[in-house]
């Protein structure tokens, strides 16, 4: 008995280690001095590793009004800036992103999701303070992710997932940076991303945890 009740122990507290440290897997690429998306060779691989995680999940390229699921506060839909160091269009054919002069930029959704990424430009990280994307997950917990750096007018892809967590919002801190900001993407995430080298979801890695106990359990009870 007193081991039966060790093992529901060891799994009570395996539930609350994942649940309590369970952080985003980020996918993220910078490139310096850019002046085109094609320049963003860094950014796009890192953009595709996130895709072929997320799956098919929203996108908003700012050629069109902003849909009623998304809100965005700070900054300002733009189609022309001070040049590749204050930013740039990043969507095929396109001619339209959201430019921000220094302080944050807060992007919302109507319904809570657990990946987002999008392309930024116009990265000067050796002349302002370390940047951050900042936003609580479904457990309370605030989460900060820091930039890369990207000098000159470097340009970046960050993404991130949160496996099955809600989130409702993502800040961004461009501290005293002008940026643009194109090809958001946000959603809910595959649940089976079939990548045998994505590190898995806590849920995942809880019930493989817990099954090693069980079958620990059985062999205990046969001995």
């Amino acid at each position: 008995m007193l081991k039966k009740l060790k093992s529901l122990a060891l799994i009570s507290a395996l539930t609350t280690s994942m649940s309590a440290f369970a952080v985003p897997i980020t996918y993220i690429g910078a490139d310096d001095a850019v002046s085109s998306f094609a320049d963003m060779v860094n950014a796009q691989s890192a953009a595709s590793d996130f895709f072929d995680v997320t799956g098919a999940i929203d996108v908003f390229d700012f050629e069109s009004a902003i849909p009623t699921n998304l809100t965005i506060s700070g900054g300002s839909t733009v189609s022309s800036s001070c040049g590749a160091v204050c930013g740039f269009n990043t969507t095929a054919g396109g001619s339209f992103w959201r430019e921000v002069v220094g302080g944050s930029v807060t992007f919302t959704f109507a319904d809570a999701v657990d990946a987002f990424g999008f392309y930024v430009n116009g990265l000067q990280t050796e002349r302002v303070p370390q940047q951050t994307i900042e936003y609580v997950d479904g457990s309370s917990i605030q989460q900060i992710i820091d930039m890369p750096s990207a000098t000159g007018g470097g340009g970046a892809f960050l993404g991130f997932v949160d496996f099955g967590q809600l989130i409702s919002s993502v800040t961004f801190n461009a501290t005293s940076d002008i940026l643009g900001f194109d090809d958001l993407y946000f959603g809910r995430s595959a649940t089976n991303p079939g990548d045998p080298t994505t590190v898995p979801a806590p849920a995942t890695l809880f019930l493989f945890g817990t099954g090693l106990l069980s079958l620990g359990l059985l062999r205990r009870n046969r001995k």
